[in-house]
């Protein structure tokens, strides 16, 4: 199974959906990535989902 980072990109996408509203399996879907990866990214964040605090997050 091969990995991917998520991009800062892929951050504000997923950001953006789920302000609008989308579920975490519909993101996944839309961005082509799998849901999981989706829903780790998210419970990160306590429901305030920031692309930008999760990029910094992610760096160290």
């Amino acid at each position: 199974m091969s990995y991917k980072n998520l991009t800062i990109n892929d951050r504000y996408k997923i950001e953006v959906l789920k302000k609008e509203g989308y579920s975490s399996r519909i993101i996944a879907k839309i961005l082509e990535l799998h849901h999981s990866t989706i829903s780790r990214e998210l419970k990160r964040s306590n429901n305030t989902f920031s692309a930008i605090e999760a990029s910094k997050d992610r760096e160290t």
